[in-house]
């Protein structure tokens, strides 16, 4: 920012601060009309800065009016001190003004008869201390009636401090210095008598400034700035001013406590920070201080008129020192020819000794002060800074939310502030501004600057969920006719708005924009707005563009939201949607689409046509990389398509002759259909199979012979005759077949087809020795036939030698020595073959009648209640096997068993001998 910038202009929290700043702005204006041609060339400068992007002034300003300015009008400032309660002003003439944070004058203090050079203010703000050229210490106390104190030094004070403790103490310790170059420490003492302990003795020059915290005292003379610590009674350093400083005595030393251990110095053109640090316990030295101190120290372009601190931060109010002009635009001759100084500034510098904020402020006269008539005191728990001048008195303070966001609403710059204030809702939102109110105001600025789509993409954050204005939005955007802007951000549930403002939209659209109606009608639901108003309209323009497809979609889907499917019917299947068939089955609509089965076979046909199209994309795309070749496609059908299985899976809706009927002229759909219907059942639509012949032999010849196999309901002789006009001999062979015109169609085979094994293949089926005797003769002449029968014959039940023997000796026969060989290779197998059989048969036989054998010669478990199955008699009585010797006499003498076969009589003789055995033993 240029240095020689106007006080920056903030956004007014009320009518006074913006009266005040106006009035700042005019004074400075008026005051730039009497400035020189060197200024004209600044302000050139500026201008060409202000052209590069501007940044936000970190402080704001407010000139303290009410009586202060009257009071400065007869008199002027000369010193400043700030306290939590009020601010306390020193003037020329002596007095010590008490002033509220406005400028109110509380109270006026008169005790000097010269220059007020220095005020204290103890903590707790009860008493106020002031110095003066007079010599002279007074100090008020406020809030008694006591009367000031009074202490005469008779030589001119610069600076005063009182004890931080100085009302809670009854010392009244305070500390005063001026141009006799000592330091006094005053203090009660026995007896409550003023006694002044000497800090600083005389030869070092006058003592310019001092300030008291907690334990430490901080003055400064011409030759730098020493520390003293009041408990240890020692000084603890000696800080040196600057070598190429400017004399002591041009410009004051400004000196302020951070805080308990950091002191800020301003010194002409130096700022230093030194800090107060306590030596480690063993290196303190006995008598000598316990604390040392660090210093930093940069150089400035400027001289300091104060300084305070700003956060972790440094602000200075800087005199600027270049080229002062002279005042030759003015009017009173004692100003002619004077020099005209520059604007004071204020001035935030980091630790870096970096500029983060610079402002120019307009004070009263200041093209006629020096550096020294300014000071810069503040109040730290506040963040309140006070810039004083002989004729004024300024307030500075850190901008806050308020002040940003009508820093950028000045600038235009209102998605910014939009953004300010929304985040600041999380902790607490703005005092100023409501965010409803900034967020139309931005509104309105992008539709003055028609940015419409952008206003219409900020109206969801900033309209949420008021209904009102959002309608009031969307008329406002109806006038402007930038609907088509706003209505993908139009809310339908919370809020839902009225349903007059979802009919405009879709009117504005159905006059300017059909796509954009489609669209809107797909994408609102159906209960916001008046579905049957909403088709009157659209009817009405549709009966002028009869073949308009946006239109038919419309209507489409308002019949389908309308509860009306059969009318969404008609226009779905002329669009060929394919969701017609989910509609179909979902509400029943069979009897609607009765007369319209070549519209929905039209329809399967074409998406048929999509669906071969992208199978052959897909085959064509598995071609270029033979490595993606193995995954199958699995090619679809037409019988495989929607309409077809729709109207097959409910022939109880849509009767087969109904649809038939329709189809009669469409053979090729009629053809799908009806072999749709005969994979699904072979029993259904059985009166057309004759029919269905004609159709497979035209449309699907590869299926013909499986359909002839499978059916029984049609004409064989009518198929027969189909299929002689059309020469199909393998179906006409068929048909002979079930005919019974056996040899018929063996000579169809053999002359037509000329096929040596679909021959064989034949009589093997029929099973009949005089067509293998027709086969045989019709061969004897033909020598391929010989050589396919000899070659074939393996698996039928002909005796090759019956056809050898027929063969006429002295007939050349190509391949007959190969085929001869072949068929004694056959013998051979089968001879190899039947004997390796009967030797597995043998063994499993052999194999299994031991097993057999075995498993009857086991033993069994009896009980008590097992019984003989001779004499039906208890095989067990009394635990003893008594029955047995019996019944193996009975066993050997009975007709039964001497009738058995020997092996099973032998078996039982030997389980009753086993039985015995067991007897004796157990």
């Amino acid at each position: 920012m240029d240095q020689n910038e106007e006080v920056i202009q903030q956004q007014p929290q009320n009518e006074e601060n913006e009266s005040t700043e106006d009035e700042i702005a005019e004074e400075e204006r008026d005051t730039s009309e009497a400035e020189t041609d060197d200024d004209e060339e600044e302000e050139g400068s500026t201008t060409e800065e202000e052209s590069i992007e501007e940044e936000e002034p970190k402080l704001k300003y407010k000139r303290l009016e009410a009586d202060v300015s009257e009071l400065l009008k007869k008199d002027a400032a000369s010193a400043m001190s700030v306290s939590e309660r009020f601010v306390a002003l020193g003037t020329h003439n002596g007095a010590v003004l008490i002033l509220d944070f406005d400028g109110n004058l509380n109270k006026s203090l008169s005790s000097h008869v010269a220059s007020v050079t220095d005020i204290a203010i103890e903590v707790s703000g009860e008493y106020v201390a002031s110095a003066s050229l007079d010599g002279k210490v007074v100090i008020h106390s406020l809030y008694n009636d006591t009367k000031p104190q009074v202490f005469n030094y008779r030589r001119p004070l610069k600076c005063i401090s009182l004890d931080p403790d100085y009302h809670r103490k009854d010392t009244q310790r305070f500390v005063c210095g001026g141009m006799s170059g000592v330091l006094n420490l005053n203090e009660k003492g026995w007896f409550g008598q003023k006694q002044d302990t000497v800090l600083q003795h005389s030869g070092e020059g006058p003592i310019g400034a001092v300030r008291w915290k907690g334990s430490l005292i901080a003055y400064a003379n011409d030759e730098g700035v020493k520390i003293y610590n009041t408990q240890t009674q020692q000084r603890i350093t000696y800080i040196k001013r600057p070598s190429g400083s400017p004399r002591a005595d041009l410009y004051r030393c400004n000196l302020t406590w951070h805080n308990e251990t950091t002191l800020l110095i301003g010194w002409a053109n130096f700022i230093q920070t030194a800090v107060v640090k306590e030596y480690a316990k063993h290196e303190v030295q006995p008598g000598r201080p316990t604390q040392y101190v660090e210093v930093s120290m940069f150089q400035t372009e400027f001289i300091v008129c104060g300084i305070a601190p700003f956060n972790d931060m440094t602000l200075v109010l800087a005199y600027l020192t270049g080229e002062i002009t002279q005042d030759t635009n003015t009017d009173d001759p004692f100003q002619h020819g004077r020099l005209r100084a520059k604007r004071p500034e204020l001035r935030i510098i980091n630790s870096y000794n970096e500029e983060i904020s610079t402002d120019a402020l307009s004070l009263h006269g200041y093209q006629h002060y020096q550096a020294n008539d300014y000071e810069l005191d503040y109040f730290p728990s506040e963040d309140m800074f006070y810039v004083v001048s002989p004729k004024d008195l300024v307030l500075a303070k850190p901008r806050d939310l308020d002040d940003h966001i009508g820093w950028l609403l000045e600038r235009s710059r209102y998605e910014e502030a939009l953004l300010s204030l929304q985040e600041a809702q999380a902790w607490g939102g703005s005092k100023v501004y409501n965010l409803t109110d900034l967020g139309e105001r931005y509104l309105t600025y992008l539709i003055e600057e028609e940015e419409y789509t952008k206003a219409a993409e900020n109206c969801n954050r900033i309209l949420k969920n008021d209904a009102e204005l959002w309608e009031k939005w969307v008329f406002m955007f109806a006038n402007l006719r930038q609907l088509h802007e706003i209505t993908p951000y139009i809310p339908f549930t919370n809020p839902q708005l009225s349903s007059t403002v979802y009919e405009m939209v879709l009117a504005h659209f159905l006059n300017y924009d059909h796509k954009a109606l489609l669209y809107t009608i797909t994408s609102w639901p159906p209960e916001i707005y008046n579905v049957q108003s909403v088709i009157v309209l659209v009817e009405d323009i549709f009966e002028k563009e009869q073949n308009n497809e946006v239109l038919m979609e419309c209507l489409a889907e308002l019949y389908a939201y309308g509860d009306q499917p059969d009318k969404a019917l008609e226009f779905n299947l002329r669009l060929r949607r394919p969701n017609v068939f989910d509609l179909i089955r979902e509400h029943s609509l069979f009897s609607a689409i009765q007369d319209k089965v070549i519209l929905l076979m039209e329809f399967d046909q074409h998406l048929f046509a999509e669906v071969k199209k992208a199978e052959e994309a897909e085959i064509a795309k598995l071609n270029q990389d033979p490595s993606k070749i193995k995954p199958r496609i699995r090619r679809k059908k037409p019988t495989d398509m929607k309409a077809v299985q729709l109207l097959v899976e409910n022939t109880e809706h849509i009767t087969i002759s109904h649809v038939v009927r329709q189809l009669e002229k469409q053979p090729y759909f009629l053809h799908i259909y009806l072999d749709a219907l005969f994979m699904k059942d072979h029993h259904a639509g059985y009166e057309f199979h004759d029919l269905q012949v004609e159709l497979y032999a035209e449309y699907d010849y590869d299926r013909l012979i499986e359909f002839l196999k499978s059916s029984n309901y049609y004409s064989l002789e009518q198929a027969y005759k189909i299929c002689e006009q059309r020469d199909l001999v393998p179906e006409m062979v068929f048909i002979l077949g079930r005919m019974g015109n056996n040899k018929q169609a063996l000579m169809l085979i053999i002359k037509r087809l000329n096929n040596v094994q679909r021959a064989i293949d034949f009589a093997k089926e029929q099973d009949d020795d005089r067509l293998w005797e027709d086969l045989l003769t019709y061969s004897l002449d033909k020598p391929k036939f010989i050589i396919g029968l000899l070659e074939n014959l393996g698996g039928a039940n002909i005796d090759p030698i019956r056809l050898i023997r027929r063969i006429p000796n002295g007939k050349e026969i190509p391949g007959l020595k190969d085929a001869l060989i072949k068929v004694l290779q056959d013998f051979n197998l089968q001879a190899s073959l039947r004997e390796g059989c009967q030797k597995i048969l043998v063994s499993d036989s052999v194999s299994m009648a031991n097993q057999l054998h075995k498993a009857q010669k086991r033993g069994i478990v009896c009980g008590d209640d097992l019984t003989c199955s001779i004499c039906s008699n208890p095989i067990i009585k009394d635990g003893k096997y008594s029955i047995i010797r019996n019944n193996f006499l009975n066993l050997l003498m009975k007709s039964y068993y001497l009738k058995l076969p020997p092996i099973q009589f032998q078996q039982r003789l030997y389980s009753f001998v086993v039985m015995l055995f067991m007897k004796h033993v157990f």
